[in-house]
């Protein structure tokens, strides 16, 4: 949770910047860092505007470094972002790692089990995937997460009905 209001300012602007298409460092997000190097809410909001245009390395480096400081939801979709990104980027055994390192924090998140079951796929190991696929159907628990990551869920199941088609 980010208190200190030149922070929040520097961030409502960079995001409105980032609103208006700017990429993340004409947006301010470099500055931010340099003012704020080790904050946690400005290393995460960093992570997510470079996770956005696919900088995978500078939101990989941001979201390691917001992960000892944040809590609670904020902590869980870093881990849940950190391992992603570790994915798409084919660092499938380290996206892994994080994200079973998230499900230790938070064990019921089904969101982590989703994204978890994304890399064991990738992995090699549909078997074990497709249990936690199972496990996050019959868990009656919501999940904001995975509601705020629906886009993303449903693209990747597309792309991997469409391979298996194409198999």
């Amino acid at each position: 949770m980010i208190t200190e209001p030149a922070l929040m300012s520097a961030l409502e602007a960079c995001q409105a910047d980032r609103d208006e298409g700017r990429s993340p460092d004409e947006a301010g997000f470099a500055a931010l860092l340099d003012r704020w190097p080790d904050h946690p809410g400005a290393l995460e909001a960093a992570g997510e505007a470079y996770d956005e245009v696919d900088d995978v390395d500078r939101a990989i480096d941001c979201y390691r470094g917001a992960l000892d400081g944040l809590q609670g939801t904020a902590l869980r979709r870093c881990y849940l972002r950190l391992g992603d990104v570790l994915r798409r980027a084919g660092r499938i055994g380290e996206a892994i790692e994080v994200l079973e390192a998230g499900l230790d924090e938070f064990p019921g998140s089904r969101s982590l089990r989703t994204f978890l079951a994304l890399a064991l796929h990738e992995q090699g190991r549909p078997d074990a995937a497709l249990g936690l696929v199972l496990e996050v159907l019959v868990d009656p628990m919501p999940s904001p997460d995975l509601e705020l990551f629906r886009p993303a869920v449903r693209e990747r199941a597309k792309r991997l009905s469409a391979r298996d088609r194409a198999a």
